[in-house]
């Protein structure tokens, strides 16, 4: 083969692949432009809740988890990982803590926040981009979710 032969037919490859990749589902398009926007020691999960924890700490009464549940168990459906971010462990449920409660919010828990989230049940999957925090406390999550989107 000459050169030119390899040449075109490496272009022909390419143009195939972005031809494919651009026919994929709505699923896959979320996915693909959440890979681009992957911070650093943070990772992008498509998760379904299986436990919410209860309330446990009342100390700070204008915390909003003193109000509201915050952590829960999920099982990560998929994650696309951002640079430094350790794995999930395949098939298990990760403990992840919701800074912004796993209730809806309102004007009573973030009186000054424009965003809306509608809560998460057990059961639901959602689309978040999850930080990992090392924590000197170990019975706290090594996981926080600041925002998400319900599926």
């Amino acid at each position: 083969m000459t050169v030119k032969e390899l040449f075109f037919i490496r272009i022909l490859v390419m143009l195939l692949s972005f031809t494919l990749m651009s026919c994929s589902s709505t699923k896959e398009e979320k996915t693909v432009k959440i890979l681009s926007e992957i911070p650093p020691g943070n990772a992008s999960i498509v998760g379904i809740i299986t436990r919410i924890e209860p309330v446990s700490d009342s100390s700070n009464i204008n915390d909003p988890c003193s109000k509201a549940p915050c952590i829960a168990l999920v099982k990560i459906s998929s994650a696309v990982y951002g640079a430094a971010f350790p794995s999930f462990p395949k098939d298990e449920e990760i403990r992840i803590k919701f800074l912004f409660t796993l209730e809806k919010t309102t004007k009573e828990l973030f009186p000054n926040m424009e965003e809306t989230y509608p809560g998460l049940k057990v059961g639901q999957e959602f689309t978040a981009l999850v930080a990992h925090i090392e924590n000197i406390d170990k019975t706290a999550p090594k996981f926080q979710i600041h925002s998400y989107e319900t599926n």
